[in-house]
């Protein structure tokens, strides 16, 4: 009995396993893995590009809504959104393009998107602020709001680098950040919360004549929307959803400027909130 219960106690001893280093399926399989955590990291670096984006185009979208006509300070805020906009476009997505140099960028735009988004936002009431006063701009005017192709204009860039065989000589380096066509219309699509936000805060301030133009501009834009179809895009339908909304409040704003006349400012929106629910025929 004692000789089987020493045996028992007796620890196995592991055979030790010998790895070839020179395994073509190893030395594939490592070379893999070096490969995911480059795209893994790239992916997080354009992730900390994007937020700093998505930041500063919200500080300059609240910029612009201290506009007031009553302080004259339109030239002067513009001025000032105008060049920190073409300061994200110089640095910030500069820094994105260079991250996806000679690289698919299908496969990073979650990481993008969502600063792209909101820097078209931004980007398009700025545009929309530079020409709401101007009489002789009309809804159909194409010059007072840039497309996707003319920010890809924007966001071309060139660097000079050393050449291999002359160290002396230096030639020019391009490359651009890719401005997806879908990702404009979504990012054209939150401006009508802007907008909306726009048309309630002239109401306080008694600019009942711009209320009635951006409720007018929000259905030109509603209008078009629910027309498109854009395969593979989830957001859309859900983007649709709050134009409407927005299109909704706008013209319950006008609506108490039409019957309240000036005194629409004391009276403020209506308690009710407007039926969202009615479907429109696009889900």
């Amino acid at each position: 009995m004692s000789g089987r219960s020493n045996a028992r106690k007796q620890p196995k001893v592991k055979e030790k396993v010998i790895i070839d280093e020179n395994n073509p399926m190893l030395r594939a399989f490592r070379a893999y893995s070096l490969e995911l955590d480059a795209k893994h990291d790239r992916y997080e670096r354009i992730v900390k590009l994007s937020r700093d984006i998505t930041i500063e185009a919200k500080r300059i979208i609240f910029l612009l809504h201290s506009i007031d006509i009553r302080k004259g300070n339109k030239e002067k805020v513009l001025e000032e959104a105008q060049q920190r906009l073409e300061k994200v476009i110089k640095v910030n997505f500069k820094a994105v393009a260079q991250e996806m140099q000679n690289l698919d960028p299908y496969q990073y735009r979650g990481a993008y998107a969502p600063g792209l988004q909101e820097f078209i936002e931004a980007y398009s009431f700025m545009e929309y602020m530079r020409y709401a006063d101007d009489k002789s701009t009309s809804l159909d005017n194409e010059a007072s709001m840039s497309d996707w192709q003319q920010l890809q204009e924007k966001m071309q860039y060139i660097e000079a680098e050393a050449n291999d065989e002359i160290a002396a000589e230096m030639k020019e380096h391009k490359f651009s950040f890719h401005v997806e066509p879908s990702e404009y219309i979504l990012g054209i699509s939150d401006l009508s919360g802007e907008l909306m936000r726009r048309c309630i805060n002239s109401l306080g301030s008694g600019e009942t004549d711009t209320c009635l133009l951006i409720c007018k501009v929000l259905q030109h834009l509603y209008k078009g929307y629910v027309g498109l179809s854009i395969p593979r895009c989830r957001e859309l339908s859900r983007k649709i959803h709050t134009m409407r909304q927005s299109v909704l409040k706008a013209e319950d704003v006008c609506y108490n400027v039409k019957v309240r006349g000036g005194e629409a400012a004391k009276w403020g929106l209506e308690s009710e909130k407007p039926n969202v629910d009615i479907d429109e025929g696009f889900f």
